[in-house]
């Protein structure tokens, strides 16, 4: 066997810089608590800013609670998602606050912001919407007469009262191409005001676009098959075989599904094929019962390869246990084991949205 594991995902912080980051806030933290709220923040990001200068540290207020919510924010870039999320995970308890990561939405959509002199509202930003192939297209148009020196300013502005709206993971992730218009386009849904979007968004996603965020079941997990050929495949070499899991659609873009792990195993004789799918359903019997990964995809190859496509929780701990179960029920194969953060599901997404969800399991 092949112990060959690797990575291909943005840089991450290191431990000590997390480590550090923690001990030098939570050594400060009694002084800070005595400042002003924006002091607070101002301080806060000063010590963040030794240890992850491209993280920023926000202070947020639940209404009812008794904690404040320190939000660890990547500004939307979704390369240092993975990055705000491990500096959350390794946060000791401080009293009084919660620990999250990524902007969460803002309370009351209809707000209205002012920069450089100029002023605008959730209400005067019209938003359509339609599926971009696994991401929520938009096209975005201005209620209101906006001079044309300012045309730029107000659509930087319209961005970021997306962002406060549907909040960081969504816009960053669930939302792909946003383009501003002058007329809607036809096939697009909506138009209609920003301050009522993020209702309008959470239906489109769940009704139209099937993502509950449930590990599907009984007859919600359904799988289709197809045959596949590379676009410059000779005509006479064997296609390869795709079972796509419709249901996985369910789950796409969850945040504690963000890596997309790849387990390929060589496959030339039928035991070593039984082999293989021996491995393939160990690991979701291992990470399914508990939501820790999910199997999207199967992939046999004309090479004589089985590639599985997983999401999962955590690479550091899912490649020991591929390995683990590669030894135990498929000891002669050359496994190898490949890692990325894919927030938006993009492998998984670019088959659902080339092949299309079908009712039943079928041959294309």
């Amino acid at each position: 066997m092949n112990d060959e594991a690797h990575t291909d995902q943005p840089v991450l912080l290191e431990a000590a810089a997390i480590e550090g980051f923690w001990q030098a806030f939570a050594y400060d933290e009694r002084n800070l608590a005595l400042l002003p709220e924006q002091e607070f923040v101002t301080k806060a990001n000063e010590i963040l800013a030794r240890y992850a200068p491209e993280l920023a540290l926000e202070l947020e207020h639940a209404d009812g609670s008794l904690f404040k919510r320190l939000v660890i924010s990547a500004h939307g870039n979704t390369e240092q998602f993975e990055n705000a999320m491990a500096l959350v995970r390794a946060a000791p308890s401080l009293p009084g606050y919660k620990v999250q990561a990524f902007r969460t939405r803002t309370l009351g959509s209809d707000f209205s912001m002012g920069m450089n002199g100029f002023e605008l509202a959730c209400s005067d930003v019209l938003v359509a919407h339609y599926d971009a192939g696994g991401v929520v297209g938009l096209e975005l148009s201005f209620e209101k007469i906006i001079p044309q020196d300012m045309l730029d300013h107000a659509r930087h502005m319209s961005f970021i009262m997306l962002d406060h709206v549907l909040g960081e993971w969504d816009f960053a992730v669930r939302v792909g191409p946003v383009d501003f218009v002058e007329a809607f386009s036809q096939g697009v849904s909506g138009a209609e005001p920003l301050s009522v979007f993020p209702a309008i968004f959470d239906a489109f996603l769940r009704d139209e676009m099937g993502r509950s965020y449930r590990f599907p079941k009984g007859d919600d997990d359904r799988w289709t098959v197809f045959e596949v050929r590379q676009r410059d495949a000779h005509e006479d070499a064997p296609a390869d075989l795709l079972s796509l899991r419709i249901g996985a659609n369910a789950v796409a873009t969850r945040a504690d599904l963000a890596h997309y792990l790849e387990v390929v195993m060589p496959v030339g004789t039928q035991d070593e094929l039984d082999a293989a799918k021996q491995v393939q359903e160990s690991l979701q019997t291992l990470w399914e019962p508990m939501e820790q990964g999910i199997l999207a995809f199967s992939r046999l190859n004309g090479e004589g390869e089985l590639v599985s496509g997983y999401y999962i929780e955590n690479p550091l701990s899912a490649v020991p246990q591929v390995h683990a179960a590669a030894q135990q029920y498929a000891e002669s194969l050359d496994v190898e084991v490949s890692a990325m953060f894919d927030p938006s599901w993009q492998e998984f997404c670019a088959l659902y949205a080339a092949t299309g969800p079908r009712p039943e399991g079928g041959a294309a």
